[in-house]
């Protein structure tokens, strides 16, 4: 594969900088790493374990869940096998999951929880192509249909390492990488299908306008189905070596924040209304000094960003 695509550049930081974290997940109170090195050994393994259970080149696999390690393994895991990741919206109905499978008319979906599974078990008559049901670490579903992480990360084992590299080897760069399906607020939704050049020219245009590099930090928490997250938590950092916190959920998300202290954070409008609002009742509760400092500080704040914004650093006391 001499194409530059993510799978290239994913190997290249296993290489560079095998030792260095690519990401962290909470375990119970403590943030626990995983290297450059094991992420794309956990990538490869999952890429076996996908063909071992049929997948074949140009073929879809959906993944249904919350930002853990587990989604953003399978979704690179996909392209290993010469096929594509689509992820659905946690919060999609039974209906809207059934359409997406069935649409990208997957043999495989990833899920992450019994409740995701409960979706599914409800419209499984009704998918016709789906053969394998895969759980996220510490959940088990005594089901046929179903297998747990640790079960599917074993078929790897039934194919050769050779088979693997001889699906990266044929990648090219102007097919299917990922599929980014629509909220489908106006209809059924739609499936845009990216390529593995389209995602590997926007990585490295958002890392260099950014200026990210390894030292920084993102925390990843927004949904990994939308291609905003993706380019950050998965193809910005594989680009720019940086590592990824995984949130633990959405309303441990302040918290979160205040341990990982992140470099990278991107935002919704309505996470950001929500730090604001937080900020302003703060405010209001403030009297006398604390109050008079709390308001020079936002006018202070406000003058800079109106600068920054306008390609241009404050200097004088401003800049003090």
């Amino acid at each position: 594969m001499t194409a530059d695509t993510i799978i290239l550049r994913l190997h290249e930081q296993g290489r560079v900088r095998p030792s260095a974290p690519a990401y962290y997940e909470k375990i119970g109170d403590t943030w626990v790493p995983t290297s450059w090195r094991d992420y794309v050994s956990q990538i490869r393994q999952a890429g076996r374990a996908l063909i071992a259970l049929g997948v074949e080149p140009e073929t879809n696999v959906a993944i249904l869940g919350f930002n853990r390690p587990e989604w953003t393994i399978m979704l690179l895991a996909t392209m290993t096998a010469n096929a594509a990741g689509a992820g659905i919206y946690a919060t999609n109905s039974p209906q809207e999951v059934q359409y997406i499978v069935n649409h990208a008319e997957c043999r495989v979906i990833l899920l992450e929880n019994e409740e995701q599974w409960a979706k599914v078990n409800e419209v499984r008559d009704e998918l016709p192509t789906l053969h394998h049901v895969i759980m996220m670490r510490g959940t088990q579903i005594d089901d046929p249909l179903v297998m747990s992480w640790e079960t599917f990360m074993a078929k790897a084992d039934e194919v050769d390492v050779s088979l693997l590299d001889e699906r990266i080897a044929v990648i090219q760069p102007e097919k299917e990488a990922t599929l980014i399906y629509t909220s489908g607020t106006t209809g059924p939704p739609k499936a845009v299908m990216l390529s593995h050049d389209a995602l590997a020219f926007t990585a490295r245009e958002a890392t260099q306008m950014f200026d990210l590099g390894a030292n920084n930090r993102e925390l990843s928490y927004l949904p990994l189905s939308h291609i905003a997250e993706q380019t950050f938590t998965v193809y910005g950092s594989i680009t720019a070596g940086y590592p990824v916190y995984f949130a633990e959920s959405f309303p441990k998300l302040l918290d979160n924040l205040k341990e990982v202290r992140p470099s990278i954070f991107f935002g919704v409008p309505r996470v950001w209304e929500r730090f604001y609002n937080g900020v302003v009742e703060r405010m209001a509760e403030a009297s006398g000094a604390q109050a008079k400092i709390a308001v020079w500080a936002m006018g202070v704040g406000r003058r800079v960003s109106d600068l920054r914004n306008q390609g241009e650093e404050p200097s004088g006391t401003l800049a003090i």
